[in-house]
């Protein structure tokens, strides 16, 4: 059970749920002015914690005690509404996750996943193992290596250890608007 609710003041927390069999799936990250929606839940139904919270970039929080957080939790309207549209944005990514791995074609998924990482560092170098990759999408390293391999047949990327290169963004997006 959780003790204490975080507040991100700086950095970045990765929650994940790991199985039985050590496979694991990224649930959400935490972000500056946000906290984790499982530790709330956690603290408020005085349940188990879920999953797993693992430090990506180093973090700066405000720490409140549970039994504080419970009590703001029912007198501050401000904070009430705080979490419950945290807790509606979490739920609804959930969602869209669940979707994406349920009605969308893994190759689909990976190639959106790379445009997306494009877009966010600004290059066409993606510096990641396809073991992270598989972990970002939810799916086995074994299924993200052969269909990078395929797009590298195909000319879309090259592969070293580590990165991956863009080599034609365009015909990816291409690809990735007919599939």
């Amino acid at each position: 059970m959780c003790e204490h609710v975080a507040f991100i003041v700086s950095g970045v927390i990765r929650v994940a749920k790991i199985g039985e069999n050590g496979k694991e799936v990224n649930l959400y990250r935490v972000c500056r002015g946000e906290s984790c929606v499982l530790t709330i839940s956690s603290v408020l139904s005085h349940s188990p914690f879920p999953a797993t919270a693992i430090v990506e970039e180093d973090a700066e929080a405000i720490i409140v005690p549970k039994d504080t957080f419970t009590t703001m939790m029912a007198t501050n309207t401000q904070l009430q509404t705080f979490v419950y549209d945290m807790m509606m944005n979490r739920f609804m990514a959930m969602m869209q996750m669940i979707e994406h791995i349920v009605f969308e074609k893994m190759d689909k998924r990976l190639i959106e996943f790379l445009l997306d990482r494009c877009k966010i560092n600004k290059t066409n170098m993606i510096e990641m193992t396809h073991e992270h990759i598989a972990i970002e999408l939810g799916t086995a390293r074994e299924v993200v290596s052969r269909i990078l391999k395929q797009l590298e047949r195909e000319g879309y990327v090259q592969l070293a250890r580590g990165k991956i290169k863009i080599v034609d963004k365009e015909r990816l997006c291409d690809k990735f608007a007919t599939m």
